[in-house]
């Protein structure tokens, strides 16, 4: 029997955000049955929580959609720091609280607010370098809209997990949105896990909706990627021109599927490069549960 914590990640509300689970004795789970379990409970991911490599981090965890493992993901990462908070040994004092997670990126540095002895927040930074890529042919064949819904600058964007950024015109594109699994299928081989689809608000440029698919991932569509958001501050970052700024943005994604969710991303400009993506959000507990294995 293996206990797991189930969450919403990047909401602060119950039945919203992106569901997540979390085994906190990974150790226990035979490691040729976690990608077996993450289908089972088939959600968009989960975690097996492990002791570190090195004792002075937190703990390693491993990270599984219902189709395969990731080295890094973004609502995994804010959810599981954030329970682990929760449920410490001994209870954490307000104010901020540095964890360190192993992923496969390398180790990640997460900073928990704790208010009234209770984890609020939680915020991350990635890992890696953003790194880019052109894009490929026939995105708005994959998205199933037209030549005319897409702005320039598609490109494929990682901190991490490559996905596919593509700014559209406005909302209504964004909302028009149907997968065509097999174009993005071929589109997307060896590029890309997924489409991070973005549009900016009319009254807020600041405020981002965003629509992510990866049907490869075993994933439809995520109601909120950390990871696929980091992607895409990093590449805002790129195009903006000042040499020193701490650019952020509230990315509003889970909307068309009834599961409303915010990330907040920052992204540090100095010298004129992408110095740094941190990526935050909150978490609502949602339970626990049991799970037997033979």
């Amino acid at each position: 029997m293996h206990r797991y914590w189930l969450a919403d990640v990047f909401t602060d509300r119950p039945f919203s955000g992106n569901p997540l689970a979390v085994f906190a004795d990974g150790a226990a789970v035979d490691p040729g049955q976690m990608q077996a379990i993450a289908g089972e409970l088939n959600l968009s991911e989960t975690v097996f929580v492990l002791p570190p490599d090195d004792p002075a981090h937190t703990a390693r965890v491993r990270i599984f959609t219902p189709a395969s493992e990731l080295p890094f993901a973004g609502h995994p990462t804010v959810g599981t720091a954030l329970l682990l908070a929760r449920f410490a040994a001994q209870p954490m004092a307000d104010g901020e609280h540095l964890l360190v997670l192993e992923e496969g990126v390398g180790p990640v540095p997460v900073r928990v607010t704790v208010q009234g002895g209770q984890p609020v927040r939680a915020e991350f930074a990635a890992a890696q370098a953003p790194s880019f890529a052109p894009a490929p042919q026939r995105i708005a064949a994959m998205l199933g809209l037209s030549e005319d819904d897409i702005l320039p600058r598609s490109s494929v964007a990682s901190c991490g997990v490559p996905f596919l950024c593509v700014p559209l015109r406005n909302r209504a594109a964004l909302a028009r949105i149907v997968p065509n699994n097999a174009e993005m299928q071929t589109g997307l081989a060896g590029l890309a896990h997924g489409i991070y689809a973005y549009t900016e608000d009319l009254d807020r440029p600041t405020l981002l909706h965003a629509r992510m698919f990866a049907t490869g991932l075993g994933i439809v569509e995520d109601p909120a990627t950390g990871s696929a958001a980091a992607a895409l501050g990093g590449l805002l970052g790129t195009h903006d021109s000042r040499s020193e700024a701490d650019l952020s943005w509230e990315i509003s994604q889970g909307e068309d599927l009834g599961r409303p969710s915010r990330i907040v991303v920052t992204t540090e400009i100095r010298q004129r490069r992408v110095a740094a993506v941190r990526v935050a959000g909150q978490a609502v507990f949602m339970g626990e549960g049991q799970l037997f294995t033979y």
